[in-house]
Order: structure tokens, then sequence, then C-alpha cells
């Protein structure tokens, strides 16, 4: 099934394992081939940064353009300037990093034809990748660029035969004002460009919470109730019949004595100890859902019209 170029152009991002990457900024096109090599993608909070990842190996359903490899690889990729020309040596050390000398090439993409029926480099950018300093290669992308020698700063310096089976120095980069804008009316259009905030989250570490248990001394005051024995001494008169009988048991016994005991008792307090669970205490975390104001500062083009009555910029 064919597709547009125009397609990735507004597709978003995502690696090999689904995770998001950012939205594309720019694609780059062979012009020998027409087909697409590199995209130029956000990433990072805020979509700050951005890489220049290969197509080999990516899937494009509807605006869904899934690539080949990790995100971590592509934050990682050599950070070069798209908007200037790329050295075939930093071309080697994009393809060196991402390792796809043995992906398949990329095929079945239309809209990348010349309106106008001329050279395609210079009318999707070619220049901007692979021109400058092209005489110096030698031996291309991944030691598979078999190139002939030419005069400095033209395609011939390169070659064709690199490790997608493109031209290196005929690599283009296709914006949305490459592909959007009819060549014959560029004089006379301009596109104005804004940013736009895209605001995500990240869950971060912001502290810790933790259980410690430690033993304290304190002092505890109990009333026990406790008996005890005491004694009294009771003196009761005896009767008639009790004292006729002492008298004929012989009276006193001047030499004889008697005695006569009690055992007392009492309770003590007895006090010992033991150690019982009491209760369970856990940590547990909720979710708690609340709304930040992010404040940043956006910039856009503005337009100034002079000889046009009744201009007015939005």
């Amino acid at each position: 099934m064919s597709m547009n170029i125009k397609d990735l152009l507004t597709a978003t991002a995502y690696d090999k394992d689904g995770d998001k990457v950012g939205n594309v900024n720019e694609v780059f096109v062979d012009d020998a081939s027409g087909q697409p090599t590199f995209v130029d993608v956000n990433h990072g909070l805020f979509g700050m940064g951005n890489s220049l990842v290969p197509l080999r190996g990516h899937t494009l359903d509807g605006d869904h353009l899934s690539l080949a490899f990790a995100k971590d690889r592509i934050k990682d990729a050599p950070n070069f300037d798209v908007d200037t020309p790329l050295t075939p040596e930093q071309q080697t050390e994009i393809y060196r990093h991402y390792g796809v000398s043995e992906a398949p090439h990329v095929e079945g993409y239309t809209g990348a034809e010349n309106p106008r029926g001329g050279s395609p480099r210079s009318e999707l950018g070619g220049d901007r990748i692979g021109a400058a300093g092209a005489g110096a290669v030698g031996a291309g992308v991944d030691a598979e660029v078999a190139g002939t020698p030419g005069p400095a700063g033209t395609s011939a310096d390169v070659g064709s035969n690199a490790s997608d089976g493109t031209n290196v120095a005929d690599r283009g980069a296709v914006t949305s004002n490459d592909l959007g804008t009819d060549p014959s009316s560029v004089d006379n259009t301009l596109i104005r460009n804004e940013e736009h905030l895209n605001v995500g989250t990240e869950r971060v570490e912001t502290g810790e919470a933790r259980l410690r248990k430690y033993v304290v001394t304190d002092t505890e005051t109990v009333e026990v109730p406790v008996t005890r024995e005491e004694v009294h001494v009771e003196r009761t008169p005896i009767s008639a019949e009790e004292a006729e009988a002492q008298a004929k048991s012989g009276g006193l016994d001047a030499s004889g004595a008697e005695d006569a005991s009690v055992t007392l008792h009492e309770e003590r307090p007895v006090v010992n100890k033991e150690t019982v669970p009491v209760e369970k205490v856990n940590l547990s975390t909720e979710e708690v859902s609340g709304t930040e104001r992010v404040t940043e500062e956006v910039s856009k083009e503005q337009i100034d019209a002079d000889g046009v009555d009744g201009f007015d910029d939005k």
C-alpha cells in the first residue's frame, strides 16, 4: 500500500516498545529514490529535545509512527543541527549509533516528486545533508558507500550504494513548507509558525515514610486490695460449772506454766510482667489528585505587510 511522505509530518513517533517519543519535525528524503530515510522527532519534557532517527524498520498506521529503536537510544543519538548540512562523517555516526546496516530499505512512499520536473535535489533540499565535505568520504556509511570522487560539493563526491542503497549526498530534508507549498508561489507566500505547549506529567520521588519501633519505660501504679490477720485479746467470765471443774482439777499449780499462741497471716502484692501484642501498624499510600499551574514562555511569528491596506495579523 502506497503512503505519502506528508503523513509522516503529522505523525506521532513511538519507540519499539510502544512508548511515546514525540512529534515529527522533519522528514529527510533520498532524492534518487524519493523514499524517506530519516525523521527528526521531539522528545523529553515539553518536547525540548530532538533527535534524528533512521526510518529503517518503521511502520506507519495513520498518525502512529512506530520506530525500530528504544527511546533511550533515540534520546542518546548524536545531536546535529538539522538546519545545516550534515557531513558524511556525521551521517556515518548516526547510522553507527543505531546499528541499521542490516535493516531493510524503506519503500512504498509517494509525495517527493519534483513539481517543476527539475532536479529533485534542488527542490527537496538535498544540499542540507551530505553536500558539505562530501569529497572526503572515500568509504561512506558503515563502510558501505562505494563512491567515485568528483568535483567537491557535487553528488558524485559520495556516489551511490550507501547502506540503504541511496546516494548519501542526495538525502534531502522535507518540511511542511516543502510539501505543502507550490514552489511556483514561494515568492509571495509565507508560512507563519508558533509554539504550542505540550504539557505532560512524570512520576518522581518526593520523599520517604518509614516506621520504626523503640522501647520506652514508664511507671504504672495499680491499687491492689490485700488482707491481713490481727490479734485481739478477749476476756470472758467463766461460768460456775467451769469454776467448780477447775477447782476440782487442783487449783493453782505454782510450778507449772501454760501459754497460748496463734499464727497470723497477711496478703502481699506479687508483681510479674508479660509481653502481649496490642495492635498492628502499617504504612499505606493513596493518590490525591490536584491541579498545578504551569507557566512557560512561547514564541510565535507575526507578519507585517507593507503596502497592503487593512492587513490585520491575528
